[in-house]
């Protein structure tokens, strides 16, 4: 028999974490109680420390995600090589690499910048088949309103997809109120409220945004004076804009055992994105996988690429 109220209430589905429905339209995703106490019960443990370097890595199914992550980076690393492609670390695993030589040890994702022009070429790859690469593809992290960015996504495990996250150059050298200003009108175009119904559309009007509202139609400078964060994702930053120099040129860094590549001023950066990045934030606990309960196949994976 159909839902006589199914106008109001729609339960939508359910995974290892979330039970997800729809009341009047409007989607919304809760944590399972069962997932949400474990999350306080690791927060709890790690703020227990009194300096987040001493912290220990790790251990069990998240260890595998992270040990697997590795492996996923240094083949992001090597197509970007392969490619001319510059990239860098940045946001959770930037903070990582400094604060713990490596993932920090709740994290269970991995975060990576790119420049705009290097960014689009990435997709193009990849939209036109990327032979080399048979196991990856990209997703566009999308809700068809405000946000657009892409992941790189092994097709065989639902735990490797990296978020990669856009760039844009902008023509003017500005002081530390220009650059709030200027962080301030992006977040506020970020924020609009329009609809769209395809990938292509939402990009259209990012790029149109851009030029017209926060480059106003200028042309770029020979040399770049800064760059900033692109309306594309969401990470709601205070500080959106760098110097150029904070970013460029890249330098290779340790992570794990591994070599990535940098912003030129580590320091500069972390601190516009997050303040004191050497604090334990509340927050300490995974928050995008379901490490607790890893199917069998899904380990058996995990572990095979490891080999």
């Amino acid at each position: 028999m159909k839902n006589p109220f199914s106008f109001i209430f729609k339960l939508e589905h359910t995974t290892a974490s979330h039970i997800s429905f729809r009341l009047f339209g409007i989607k919304i995703n809760f944590l399972k109680s069962q997932i949400l106490k474990e999350r306080k019960k690791i927060a709890k443990y790690y703020q227990s420390f009194d300096c987040a370097t001493k912290i220990p890595k790790s251990t069990g199914n998240l260890r595998l995600i992270q040990d697997a992550y590795c492996g996923f980076l240094k083949t992001f690393d090597k197509i970007c090589e392969e490619n001319d492609l510059k990239y860098w670390i940045d946001f959770g695993t930037l903070i990582g690499a400094i604060r713990h030589k490596g993932f920090i040890p709740w994290d269970d994702d991995a975060d990576v910048s790119m420049p705009r022009e290097d960014y689009e070429k990435l997709i193009e790859k990849f939209l036109n088949g990327f032979e080399n690469y048979p196991n990856l593809e990209i997703h566009f992290e999308n809700n068809k309103k405000n946000k657009c960015f892409i992941k790189l996504c092994h097709k065989g495990s639902i735990n490797l997809c990296l978020d990669i996250f856009p760039y844009d150059s902008y023509h003017n050298n500005l002081n530390s109120e220009e650059k709030n200003a200027l962080s301030q009108k992006i977040e506020s175009i970020r924020k609009r409220s329009k609809k769209f119904n395809t990938i292509e559309e939402i990009r259209t009007d990012f790029q149109k945004l851009t030029k017209e509202f926060i480059l106003e139609n200028k042309e770029q400078a020979s040399q770049t004076p800064a760059i900033f964060m692109g309306i594309d994702f969401p990470h709601a930053h205070k500080n959106k804009v760098f110097d150029w120099e904070d970013i460029f040129p890249l330098k290779k860094i340790p992570f794990e055992n591994i070599e990535l590549y940098a912003p030129n001023n580590i320091d500069s950066v972390l601190k516009r994105e997050f303040g004191d990045y050497m604090k334990i934030p509340k927050d300490s606990y995974p928050r995008h996988s379901n490490y607790i309960e890893i199917e069998e196949s899904e380990r058996k994976m995990l572990e095979n690429y490891l080999q």
